[in-house]
This record gives C-alpha cells, sequence and structure tokens, in this order.
C-alpha cells in the first residue's frame, strides 16, 4: 500500500514539475517574443499574447498594425506547430498553420508628391543591403477566415471594396534565392472565396461583382455589374465630351488554365479560355455634347500596348445582347440599335508569343441584328502589325424597312420602305484606309425624307430622293467593288466599319 502511494505521488510530482516547467517557459517565451515584436514591429499593438510551449502554439489577439498606407486589424491571430530543432539549430522557421481571424485591412493611398514610410522604410533595405534573407521560412498553410479590404484615395474615398473573403495559402516557402525575384516567396497552391466586391471604374461608372472564387488554375465570377452611377440624363452633366455610358451584366465568367508571372520585367497572364455567359451590355451616347477629338486607337495597338503581357487562347461569349443608343437632337427619341443571340469566339486574343511566326487574332461572332436579321462577322488582325493591319467580313441576311427605321429615323431623320433580303461585305486596310466592297440584294426600296421635327414627310424631298433611289437591286455586285475609305482617326473602330458599309450602301441604292 505505501508502495502504491509512493507512486502515486511520484507521478501527482511529475505532473506538477511539468506544470510548474511550463508556465516558467510560457512565461519566459512570451517575454521573449513581446521583446522580439517590440524590437522588429513596434508599429504593431496587441491586447495579449499567449504561448503554449507543449502544444507548440502561440495566440495573439486584438491586433492593430499600421505600416506606411496599410492598417491591418485582426481579432485573433493563431501560430501552431513550430519545429523548435530547426529554430533551434538552424534559426529556420518551420510552422504548420498561421490562422488570422477576422482580420480587415484598409490602404489608403497617399497624396502625389508624397511618399509613404512604407516605400522609404523598403527603400531604406534596399540601399543599406539588410534585406537579404539568411534563414529560411517555410509554413504549411496561411488561412485568413472572413477577412474584408478596403483601397481608399487620398481623400478617403472608396475605391476598391471587399465585404468578405476567405485565403489560403499553402506549402509557403521563402529563402535568400526567392526573396530576390519579382514574387519573393514560393507555393504550391491557393484559394480565395470573395462576397460583393466593388471597385469604381472611373468618375462616372462603378463594378460590382457577387462572388469571386481563384484558385491557381481556374477563376470564375458571378454576378458582375458595371453601371453609372448617373442617370442618362445627368450623365451628360459629368463629361465635357461625348462619353459613352455603360450598363452591364454578366451572369458568369469562367477561366480555365490560368497562369500567372513575369516574362523579364513584365507582369504576365495567360489562360487557356474565358467563358463569357449571359450577357446584357447597354451604351448610350449623347451626340449633342462636344466632339471628343482625341485619336482613338485601333483594338490592335491597345493590345500592343496594354501595361502586361496577356495570353488567351480562346474567349467565348454566350447568350449575348448588346443595344447601342445615339441621341441626336433634344426633341427625339435616340436611335438604336440591337444585336441579339450574340455567339461567338476569339482566337489567339495575345500581345506576345514565343513563335516565329506571330498569331493572328480572330473573331468568329453570330447575332441577329435588330432582332430580325442573321448576321455572321469573320474579324481577324495582328497585334504585331504596326500599322494595324485588319481584315473584316460578314453577311446578313433579311432586314425589314421598319427595323431599319429604328436608327434612320432618328440618325438620318429619313424612313425607309421594303427590304434587304442579303447583304455580304468584305473590307481589309489599317489604321488609315480601308478598301473593299458592299453587295446588297433589295426589293420595294423607298426612302421618306422628314421634316426638321421628325414626325412629318417633306413631299418635295422626298419625290426628289427617290428619283434617284435604286428601288430593286439582285446584288450590286457590279457596281460596289473597289471601294476606298479613309479613315476618320477621332472615332471609334466601329465608326470606320460603318462609313465603310455606308459608302458601298449609298452606292448601291443610289
Amino acid at each position: 500500500m505505501k508502495r502504491k502511494t509512493k507512486v502515486v505521488i511520484s507521478i501527482f510530482a511529475v505532473l506538477i514539475l511539468f506544470f510548474v516547467i511550463g508556465l516558467f517557459l510560457n512565461s519566459f517565451v512570451e517575454k521573449k517574443a513581446v521583446n522580439l515584436l517590440e524590437k522588429q514591429l513596434p508599429e504593431l499593438q496587441f491586447e495579449d499574447l499567449q504561448v503554449q510551449v507543449f502544444k507548440n502554439a502561440a495566440e495573439l489577439t486584438k491586433i492593430d498594425l499600421t505600416r506606411g498606407e496599410v492598417n491591418i486589424q485582426s481579432e485573433r491571430l493563431k501560430v501552431s506547430g513550430l519545429d523548435y530543432w530547426k529554430f533551434l539549430t538552424k534559426k529556420n522557421i518551420d510552422l504548420n498553420q498561421i490562422e488570422i481571424n477576422d482580420p480587415e485591412v484598409v490602404y489608403q493611398t497617399k497624396s502625389s508628391g508624397k511618399k509613404s514610410s512604407l516605400n522609404t522604410s523598403s527603400d531604406n533595405k534596399s540601399s543599406s543591403g539588410s534585406g537579404k534573407l539568411n534563414k529560411k521560412i517555410s509554413v504549411k498553410e496561411i488561412v485568413l477566415n472572413h477577412a474584408k479590404f478596403t483601397l481608399l484615395d487620398s481623400t478617403s474615398e472608396e475605391k476598391i471594396k471587399v465585404k468578405t473573403f476567405d485565403f489560403q495559402l499553402h506549402d509557403l516557402k521563402i529563402d535568400s534565392t526567392s526573396v530576390s525575384e519579382k514574387i519573393p516567396f514560393n507555393f504550391s497552391d491557393f484559394a480565395l472565396k470573395a462576397d460583393s466586391v466593388f471597385l469604381k471604374v472611373d468618375e462616372r461608372h462603378v463594378m460590382k461583382v457577387v462572388s469571386i472564387e481563384i484558385h491557381e488554375k481556374n477563376s470564375a465570377l458571378k454576378g458582375l455589374k458595371l453601371e453609372s452611377i448617373y442617370s442618362k440624363q445627368e450623365f451628360q452633366k459629368h463629361t465635357r465630351v461625348e462619353k459613352d455610358r455603360y450598363d452591364l451584366r454578366i451572369d458568369s465568367i469562367a477561366i480555365a488554365s490560368q497562369d500567372f508571372g513575369f516574362q523579364n520585367d513584365s507582369v504576365k497572364f495567360q489562360s487557356s479560355k474565358f467563358l463569357i455567359d449571359n450577357v446584357d451590355f447597354q451604351i448610350y451616347r449623347d451626340k449633342m455634347q462636344p466632339k471628343d477629338n482625341s485619336v482613338k486607337p485601333m483594338y490592335s495597338e491597345m493590345l500592343r500596348k496594354l501595361p502586361f503581357l496577356l495570353k488567351i487562347d480562346t474567349l467565348e461569349v454566350e447568350n449575348t445582347r448588346i443595344v447601342y443608343e445615339e441621341r441626336m437632337k433634344a426633341d427625339r427619341q435616340p436611335g438604336k440599335v440591337v444585336f441579339a443571340n450574340v455567339n461567338g469566339e476569339i482566337f489567339n486574343l495575345t500581345n506576345y508569343s514565343n513563335k516565329a511566326q506571330f498569331p493572328s487574332t480572330r473573331v468568329v461572332a453570330a447575332a441577329d441584328f435588330m432582332n430580325e436579321a442573321s448576321l455572321q462577322l469573320n474579324w481577324s488582325f495582328k497585334v504585331n502589325n504596326l500599322s494595324d493591319w485588319f481584315n473584316i467580313s460578314g453577311n446578313m441576311s433579311s432586314l425589314s424597312a421598319k427595323n431599319m427605321n429604328g436608327f434612320l429615323k432618328p440618325a438620318m431623320n429619313v424612313k425607309a420602305e421594303g427590304e434587304i433580303t442579303n447583304m455580304d461585305f468584305d473590307f481589309s486596310g489599317n489604321r488609315n484606309k480601308a478598301t473593299g466592297g458592299v453587295n446588297i440584294a433589295y426589293k420595294d426600296f423607298k426612302i421618306e425624307v422628314l421634316k426638321n421635327d421628325g414626325t412629318e414627310k417633306s413631299g418635295f424631298l422626298t419625290t426628289v430622293a427617290n428619283i434617284f433611289v435604286k428601288h430593286n437591286g439582285e446584288s450590286g455586285r457590279n457596281v460596289n467593288e473597289g471601294l476606298e475609305i479613309t479613315r476618320d482617326k477621332t472615332k471609334s473602330f466601329w465608326n470606320y466599319l460603318w462609313s465603310c458599309i455606308k459608302k458601298g450602301a449609298l452606292k448601291t441604292f443610289v
């Protein structure tokens, strides 16, 4: 009996000893950790630090850190799984997990001309050479739960806001080699899920996304909206010249086989496929505003001059509707052009190539023009062609005058009768000139010239106009080849194409 009592007492004593040692070690490590944090991160404030040596874990609560333009607040930060042997023998940091709960990150840009303390600090490190890393840091998993992010400008206006997001990064590794790279760490995989994302695109438009999910190789966006913060009438008060007002709705965007990185000194993004599904895109322009006489670049030039490298093998658009409205006169309804059931693909959407032969960017699309005529489009260009060469061709099936008048009446002050039964067009050119032809088959075509109010027919002008109009035509092929069109560089590529088709149509009908 006495022997059993001694054993129990011994075990109890050992447990008490371990408990006392644990308390001592916890207190000792906590003090060391606090001193280290005060030296390395004097800006860091926290309510409490708890270390559990035997559980190999530490926890910070009520964190508040401000460095330069960034403020980070968090309810709790947990660190677990420190490899003591590697730390004591090699000074390497090897962790199992870093978990940060309810962090809120606010980044406020400084006004121009002022350099943030964060940048100054980094400059000092790089100039003194103290930025070198003589140890290895490994973390199996970094987790951010229920995080928030806000980007503010110098006046505290929100530019980007993410209501909540979760983030995981796996197998983080930092060493003396990685810190000298553009991305100063390596990892195996990551995942980001964000809800309610807000972005201020410019002074007149904002973008909202219901949800975003990003992985290392694939991403998905749902419920994207690009909209003006002003009504059509109010919009004009906030621009000095003609500007398009956008209203865009996209149900989903899926990105496959994506890759981020660097090539030389340039950021690079590539993907095997973008799928954009169920789109409603409405564009409104008030032509009564002063004209914007700046030179408008061709699409090939815009891609060529992107500040990053882009390569998308295939971009596919499905179930799309595009409506373009132009207001020409204050007392009239705007002219409207509608492209319904748009489905198309863009191949080789890129501004760089590792191959000897630079690929042509090619667009193949189909739509119902004015909700009636079947329209086919084939368009190709080369981004590396400095003259901005392109070729564009297409075909349109039967279109009634009734649907044409939705644009002709407000835009050209005329009404048409009859029907276009078929139209083919084919043009090649560059940023300066285009050549080609338009072949139109039509029947019973007449026009009615309206008075200035747009509501009544001008009998005299209508009679004169119809003297010169050919009322029927089989194709126009014999009179409509070898057209030459000089581009108005203050207008868009689509205006350029419209000028080509309009010149061919006028030559056919008159």
